[in-house]
């Protein structure tokens, strides 16, 4: 869904894992779960150097308007089928759902996620990781003034 007049921060959401010792096709037999990226170690990265730690990830495809409880509610949707599995998975392994939210002048909603989000999350074993990213400002906080 595009959102015409953006009321919320932009953001983004992932499940990830990685580990050295990861094999990401055997993740993905396990949770059956078909990822959106996954890399073995040792293949090359666009850098040219060889990855070293194996990555296993999902992604939402929301917009980046979208409030970030849509973007993680479609990752748990993709997770639903696979509820035990991934559960089981999460307690063997560092899995970690990265949100990316760009910093609110105050002028858009508050970022938040409800109490059967967190539980839902907390219920799986997953990990949060939350990544703000800035917009450039000027003078924004009283203690900018001059």
């Amino acid at each position: 869904m595009k959102y015409s007049n953006p009321s919320f921060p932009r953001s983004w959401a992932l499940i990830a894992v990685s580990e050295p010792g990861l094999d990401v096709h055997e993740v993905t037999r396990t949770l059956g779960i078909r990822p959106d990226l996954s890399v073995n170690k040792g293949v090359p990265a666009i850098s040219g150097k060889s990855v070293t730690s194996s990555l296993w990830q999902i992604h939402s495809k929301r917009d980046a308007s979208a409030p970030l409880e849509d973007h993680i509610q479609e990752l748990l949707e993709k997770i639903a089928p696979r509820r035990k599995e991934f559960q089981s998975f999460c307690e063997k392994h560092n899995v970690v759902l990265y949100c990316s939210v760009e910093f609110n002048n105050g002028n858009l909603e508050e970022t938040a996620l409800s109490a059967r989000t967190l539980l839902l999350l907390g219920n799986l074993g997953l990990k949060l990781s939350f990544h703000a990213w800035n917009v450039p400002e000027r003078r924004r906080r009283s203690e900018d003034q001059d």
